[in-house]
């Protein structure tokens, strides 16, 4: 298990960037090409569609809205089974609508999120990934190219993509771990790609409560003084980017810390805790996502350290085992 507030901050974005995938107008149906294609087409094409998402054990139906207005990129993605909740883009502000009305809005620029995985797939592929074309198919209807992207090694997960050969939309996706089970699909069911649509549909809601996930002075609390020190990542793995947040004013500042390959990604969470503290340390999983806690020391202070990446579980606790916690007096 993990501590409620690191997996509340890492948790948010997440969605955003599972099912987003698409175009160009090429018809080279060479690997890379398709890649870059396909990126391209989610972000200029407009569309609207239904799809499934699966995540672990949890399959539900979603609605999905693109448009791109006045040089603006909208999208939104509407729950359509259990409780109403939303996600709404206006190019990289993101407003996240929850089932009791409330909203969050998250940073213009966090730089923790995972970034979006068709941007990741429209540069270069990492070295530590290999891309074929594996044949042709059908989703939805529409006739479709079918690649993989299968890792080298046994430290990230693989993919499996249907493109669709007319609009180069992505159409149907799976993570896949080494075993080939799959963790994560997306899967359209309907697809309009002459969707009339206007910024009316991308509207917020009144909210009956809102919150922002705001950045805070590192200066102001011990942790923004923090460093980690990993003696062991992946090949390939390297720091992204860090800062210090939390959801409300009352809440004990986290600090984070992301690391990627350019694909994968994990980010860790760190929050003090005093001596009597009960914390919660342990591993748990839903899909492709791993969240693993465990307690470090250093002198007289305590902190919790949060995994939460889409990674294998072997390697975020080999990652977490590597791990040790520092403050840096000299900031």
């Amino acid at each position: 298990m993990l501590r409620r507030a690191a997996l509340r901050l890492a948790l948010l974005p997440i969605l955003l960037s599972t099912w987003a995938f698409a175009d160009t107008s090429q018809s080279d149906s060479e690997p890379r090409t398709l890649l870059a294609a396909m990126a391209e087409a989610n972000r200029s094409l407009d569309y609207q569609g239904r799809f499934l998402y699966m995540h672990g054990n949890e399959l539900s139906t979603m609605k999905v809205r693109h448009a791109v207005i006045d040089g603006h990129e909208y999208e939104r993605l509407t729950h359509l089974d259990g409780q109403l909740a939303e996600l709404i883009r206006r190019d990289d502000q993101v407003i996240c609508i929850h089932p009791d009305r409330s909203i969050t809005r998250l940073p213009a620029q966090s730089g923790l999120a995972p970034m979006p995985f068709q941007d990741r797939l429209d540069r270069a592929l990492p070295e530590q990934y290999n891309v074929l074309l594996d044949g042709e198919g059908r989703v939805a209807g529409r006739q479709t190219w079918h690649l993989r992207i299968a890792p080298l090694d046994s430290h990230r997960h693989g993919y499996r993509l249907w493109i669709d050969q007319d609009s180069k939309l992505l159409l149907k996706s799976e993570m896949v771990d080494a075993s080939g089970m799959v963790l994560e699909r997306m899967e359209f069911v309907a697809l309009d790609t002459a969707a009339t649509l206007t910024a009316d549909d991308f509207a917020t809601p009144e909210a009956a409560m809102e919150t922002a996930i705001e950045g805070v002075e590192p200066g102001a609390y011990p942790q923004g003084r923090l460093e980690i020190d990993i003696e062991w990542l992946p090949e390939g793995f390297a720091a992204l980017d860090r800062d210090l947040r939390r959801a409300t004013p009352e809440q004990v500042p986290v600090s984070a810390l992301a690391y990627g390959d350019g694909l994968a990604s994990f980010t860790l969470f760190v929050e003090p805790v005093t001596a009597e503290s009960t914390v919660e340390e342990g591993m748990s999983r839903m899909g492709p996502t791993v969240a693993v806690s465990r307690r470090l020391e250093q002198g007289d202070s305590a902190w919790l350290v949060t995994l939460v990446g889409e990674i294998p579980q072997a390697t975020a606790e080999r990652v977490l085992a590597a791990a040790s916690v520092r403050l840096d007096a000299a900031q």
